[in-house]
């Protein structure tokens, strides 16, 4: 059956990640850690052939990808950003301490954290809860999330062909929602910066091969 291979990377740290900072469509470059981390997912990829390589439109995805393909010393067919693999649109609480935001979100409910929310209704709850609190109603939920993601998905049919090995740098909460989507838990399971997740990507479905390695 046709396929091709997309290596799904977390872009490298960024100072707004090192003060634990809510960091969605908001971006910050990358740190001196996060320049290692990218070319860290760049020895991982060594042996790879790479066809065609994407990012999300945010700079720390663009800088990620460079990285990666500095290190590798290739040069894909096609070089691009999707927009659709931008990471969740957190609204309001953009550039806010992260732990803070949770407990307030979390308050109504009883509890304390993010944690707390994904053990009542895992990333669907959560997504919701933010967007039900987040004053500016610009909070992306989980549907909104998973629309773009399949608008994505289709871009990269468009363009890939069966075979190719297709690198895309993206984000946490956004790879961790598809993982969610397509059936693997990631429970207690963030995608580390300069993580590397294996997706087989069919005419009418995507397989989760590997997953934050």
């Amino acid at each position: 059956m046709d396929s091709f291979t997309v290596y799904l990377v977390r872009h490298g740290s960024t100072m707004l990640n090192s003060f634990n900072r809510m960091q969605g469509w908001i971006d910050s470059d990358l740190s001196e850690e996060g320049i290692t981390q990218a070319r860290q997912a760049a020895e991982k990829l060594q042996g790879a052939v790479i066809n065609r390589a994407f990012s999300s439109d945010l700079g720390r995805a663009i800088s990620t990808r460079n990285i990666i393909l500095n290190q590798l010393q290739q040069t894909p067919t096609e070089i691009d950003q999707l927009p659709e693999f931008r990471e969740v649109n957190f609204g309001f609480f953009e550039g806010l301490n992260s732990d803070d935001i949770w407990a307030g979100i979390a308050s109504p409910y009883g509890k304390n954290s993010q944690a707390d929310l994904l053990e009542i209704g895992g990333l669907r709850e959560a997504r919701k809860a933010m967007k039900e609190s987040d004053p500016s109603h610009t909070a992306e939920d989980y549907d909104e999330v998973i629309s773009r993601v399949k608008a994505g998905f289709k871009v990269l049919r468009d363009h890939c062909q069966s075979g190719e090995s297709v690198l895309l740098v993206s984000h946490g909460t956004i790879i961790r929602t598809i993982i969610d989507y397509l059936g693997v838990d990631t429970k207690g399971n963030y995608p580390q910066n300069g993580g590397i997740s294996e997706l087989t990507v069919y005419p009418d479905e995507v397989i989760v091969e590997a997953y934050n390695q």
